[in-house]
């Protein structure tokens, strides 16, 4: 099944999103009874971080890390996304076997970062803008997509170094850029003949990890909705790269790490 996971926003140049926080809502939703959610999952990374003193040495990063068009992005910024990631990437090596790159990962969260801010004040020039009530909205979505309160949403958002003004402002930048995308290449989509293809290559990566083909997955029809959701947010991230990659042809980027 597609996994919720606590992303934030922070559009990557090389894997398009870099995690921090947060799903958007829509992502995984309607998680079967007995799975952990993205709450539990993360609660329990964050613990076992916690209990084996694991986590990306920071000791090094400067401050800023880079600049964008005049605009810093600081070492909080840069830790902050970082850490997130390396959760992330550390559940991943648990199940693989292969430690994590911290150099490679340390890259990745740079270039991410400064793809964000290239996309965000591109977003600013063409004149695009949030209402409160947008990121109102999106909040709710965000913790509702997570089996949370938005008091918990915070708090789990806390735990990663964001506070609630923090939390507020990256909602801010991902609807932004959000905008940006459509405004850009308009609206995504997936047809049936790629939603169909999708859900088959669940069914055959369930297989080859063992499973039986098909076992545990419900039928398309129940999960049709998220593995299109799924398709469009490729989709979108693929878009954000692309642009990302273009408006950096011409911007003045200053890297430090």
């Amino acid at each position: 099944m597609l996994k919720n996971k606590w992303r934030l926003v922070a559009v990557a140049a090389a894997s398009v999103l870099i995690v921090a926080g947060c799903s958007a809502p829509g992502d995984g939703e309607g998680a079967p009874e007995g799975e952990p959610t993205a709450a539990t999952e993360q609660a329990d990374a964050q613990a076992d971080a916690d209990q084996d003193g694991a986590g990306p040495n920071t000791d090094d990063i400067p401050d800023p890390v880079a600049e964008v068009n005049g605009t810093e992005i600081t070492k909080d910024e840069f830790v902050t996304v970082l850490q997130g990631q390396y959760q992330q990437m550390t559940m991943q090596a648990q199940m693989t076997g292969q430690p994590v790159d911290e150099d490679q990962l340390k890259a990745q969260t740079l270039e991410g970062l400064v793809g964000s801010e290239l996309l965000r004040q591109e977003a600013v020039e063409r004149g695009l803008e949030v209402s409160d009530a947008e990121i109102n909205t999106a909040l709710a979505g965000f913790a509702e997509a997570n089996q949370a309160s938005e008091d918990e949403f915070f708090a789990a958002m806390g735990e990663q170094g964001l506070d609630r003004d923090a939390v507020m402002e990256q909602i801010e930048k991902q609807l932004l850029v959000d905008k940006l995308i459509v405004d850009e290449y308009g609206e995504f989509s997936a047809t049936d003949q790629e939603i169909e293809a999708a859900y088959e290559q669940l069914v055959q990566q369930q297989a080859m990890s063992g499973g039986q083909a098909g076992g545990g997955l419900p039928p398309l029809e129940q999960v049709r909705g998220e593995v299109e959701q799924q398709l469009v947010a490729e989709q979108q991230a693929q878009a954000m790269q692309t642009l990302s990659e273009e408006l950096r042809e011409d911007a003045d980027v200053t890297e430090h790490l």
